[in-house]
């Protein structure tokens, strides 16, 4: 009686090998896609936080406009920056300093973040808050999910708000 000996790898054992690394690499590509999307949120949170502070060095800059309620913005995102905004070239008033200053900031957030705007409201004595807008990438405005709880009511799902207290 001859005993044969199985040699090689069955195409069975070789199909179920494949089908098995086929579903990991699709599980490691959605792995990826969610970690990028998540890195630009915390990206867009990082420009934030960081023109969150440049308004607050601007206002710290311009005590006399901050003591005369000139940092405060009315209008609400999605506006537009003011346009009768003038530089002026020497001799400004505090009150032309702040405008100036909350026009730049804005266009800078405009120009570094996606749907990016900026708010401010408060006073001298009790702090400012400021609330810097960008709409999240990829989230669709009819996802279920419910607003973003540091936005104003009626602002779109897709944006997300960022708020930072600051003394001047």
């Amino acid at each position: 009686m001859s005993i044969r000996r199985q040699s090689g790898v069955g195409l069975i054992e070789v199909l179920v090998a494949l089908v098995i690394a086929s579903f990991a690499l699709l599980g490691f590509a959605g792995l990826q896609m969610a970690s990028l999307r998540y890195q630009k949120v915390a990206q867009f949170r990082s420009l934030a936080s960081q023109y969150s502070a440049d308004i607050a060095d601007r206002v710290r800059a311009n005590v006399a406009g901050a003591k005369n309620d000139q940092y405060k913005t009315a209008d609400s995102y999605p506006a537009n920056a003011a346009p009768d905004v003038t530089n002026c070239t020497s001799a400004c008033t505090p009150a032309q300093i702040a405008g100036q200053d909350i026009y730049n900031w804005r266009v800078a957030l405009g120009s570094a973040i996606a749907g990016g705007w900026g708010s401010i409201d408060g006073d001298v004595a009790n702090g400012f808050t400021v609330t810097v807008y960008f709409k999240e990438p990829n989230k669709p405005k009819e996802n279920n999910d419910p607003a973003d709880p540091n936005c104003a009511q009626g602002t779109d799902k897709d944006v997300r708000c960022f708020k930072t207290v600051f003394m001047p």
